[in-house]
């Protein structure tokens, strides 16, 4: 073997060595990357995985929360339907009783406005307030009341409140030529001013004030 050859072996040994380092070197740092990126991948993927839970946990609170407000809401409208129900029953009832009882109540209704209206006057004289003069109290009734009951409820009211308001006002009391739009009890008009005694008023008055009693006997 000549010198030659033996130099060109010693590079060829020298460059194999060092390949196999680099190779080595190189397969050490696939290796600690793969790890790496095992590792990064599992704490990705646990990452990803409690997000997805709590996600997960937030959507079902959120479809129970909205499933709770519907089933509330449900509830809700149904227990105001029944309640408007019961209140629509309860004012057919007052305008459909017999004749006698219904004109008793607008003669009530009418007395009650007139006596009201008194005392309110008296009222502003007492505190020195300024008390317009009517010359007519005009009673409203609709077409049906105003045929079959008419001059009858004023008489009824005069009789009522003559000893406590005076001749002088009960004979301002009309019966108005005009029909009133309600389905029941009538309306007092003096001035500008009109005191609605109307079945509709007078019910969602009470239900205001008697709806909690009633939905407790209904719903309990």
């Amino acid at each position: 073997m000549t010198g030659l050859d033996r130099i060109t072996e010693r590079i060829l040994a020298d460059a194999k060595e060092k390949a196999r380092v680099i190779l080595e070197e190189a397969q050490n740092d696939c290796r600690k990357a793969a790890n790496d990126y095992a590792e990064r991948a599992e704490s990705i993927r646990d990452e990803i995985a409690e997000r997805a839970m709590r996600e997960g946990e937030d959507m079902i609170a959120r479809a129970r929360s909205s499933a709770a407000m519907t089933r509330r809401n449900i509830l809700h409208a149904a227990k105001a339907d029944i309640l408007d129900e019961t209140f629509a029953a309860a004012k057919a009832e007052i305008c459909d009783t017999d004749y006698g009882k219904y004109r008793e109540l607008l003669v009530a209704l009418l007395s009650c406005a007139l006596l009201e209206q008194a005392k309110n006057e008296q009222e502003s004289i007492r505190f020195g307030d300024e008390v317009a003069a009517f010359d007519t109290f005009e009673v409203l009734l609709n077409e049906t009341d105003r045929a079959r009951f008419g001059q009858s409820i004023i008489e009824g009211a005069r009789r009522v409140t003559e000893r406590r308001i005076g001749t002088e006002r009960v004979e301002k009391l009309r019966l108005s030529d005009t029909c009133a739009d309600i389905e029941g009890g009538l309306i007092l008009r003096y001035g500008d001013v009109e005191t609605n005694c109307s079945i509709t008023v007078l019910l969602n008055e009470m239900r205001r004030e008697l709806e909690g009693r009633i939905s407790a006997i209904l719903f309990d």
